[in-house]
């Protein structure tokens, strides 16, 4: 993972920050799934935030479709949960 962080030219510090939000972003969805639906869309477009990073920068490298799709996959998925009415919080 950090040689990785390392190829897009950020360093160990921001590897664990990013990797303390997505966690933490990661427990909230799971939260909302389970109790709390209003968690669901802030969790969801903050994921999302991460994940069009990750995209963007796969692409800079110039990563292939395959490192890339993970990461545009999850984007997609964020991108549902935060813009389908279902999960507005209601």
């Amino acid at each position: 993972m950090s040689e990785e962080f390392t190829a897009y030219g950020l360093t160990d510090s921001v590897m664990i920050i990013v990797g303390v939000f997505k966690v933490t972003l990661a427990i909230l969805l799971l939260i909302g799934g389970i109790k709390f639906p209003k968690l669901i869309r802030p969790a969801a477009a903050g994921m999302g935030l991460f994940m069009l990073g990750a995209v963007y920068f796969h692409i800079s490298i110039g990563d292939g479709i395959i490192p890339t799709l993970p990461s545009a996959l999850m984007l997609l998925s964020c991108l549902i949960l935060t813009f389908n009415p279902k999960f507005m919080g209601n």
